[in-house]
């Protein structure tokens, strides 16, 4: 009969105090907002064509 124990530690015996637990939160927020705006800003297809004509010309 397998019996699972799960194991944590809370955030003040990790040593992490209030303060720096929100800047991790505030910061992978940003990170992740961040990274959406530049994905959707990289235009894939001009990328891909300018790649394309490259390889062309070098021909």
């Amino acid at each position: 009969m397998p019996v699972c124990y799960f194991f944590s530690l809370t955030a003040s015996e990790m040593g992490i105090s209030p303060t720096i637990l929100a800047l991790i939160i505030f910061s992978s927020i940003v990170f992740i907002v961040g990274f959406a705006k530049s994905s959707r800003e990289n235009e894939y297809k001009k990328l891909m064509d300018s790649f394309i004509e490259r390889k062309e010309e070098s021909d």
